[in-house]
């Protein structure tokens, strides 16, 4: 039988003496939760500034009108069913609730404003660009 050495590795350390899996992905939801707020903060923000020089959204027949698209601006991180992702944040215009005609009304204005104000597209930029500097903050309790 082989002798075996004993091991000269210090298990004393942050890295042992916490879960890093556990920290790593309590790192990632928050840092997902902060993202889709800041997302939606962001979007929000950008089409408030355009919206003197732009009608509301209406659908007179169903009763609805007077609304603006940042109104139904959402960063979420689950699935519009309740469940928590574990590491995905999204920023949409949310329908739901609305009747088959209000929900095509809303998300053809969205493209509309998206078109005049590309709020959704300078914010996923935004966010792509901050990417390492939010990668640092997920191993923040570890070392």
């Amino acid at each position: 039988m082989a002798r075996r050495s004993p091991t000269t590795i210090d298990t004393s350390g942050p890295f042992f003496t916490k879960d890093p899996r556990k920290t790593f992905r309590q790192n990632i939801r928050t840092m997902m939760a902060r993202v889709a707020e800041e997302g939606e903060q962001d979007i929000q923000a950008q089409q408030h500034a355009g919206e003197s020089g732009r009608a509301p959204i209406s659908y007179s027949s169903a009763g609805w009108s007077g609304d603006r698209v940042s109104d139904h601006v959402v960063g979420r991180v689950e699935s519009l069913r309740g469940k928590p992702w574990q590491v995905t944040a999204v920023i949409s215009v949310n329908n739901s609730g609305f009747s088959t005609s209000q929900g095509i009304a809303l998300m053809a204005a969205h493209a509309e404003v998206e078109r005049q104000t590309h709020a959704f597209r300078r914010t996923t930029g935004r966010l792509r660009r901050s990417r390492k500097v939010n990668a640092a903050e997920l191993l923040k309790g570890l070392v």
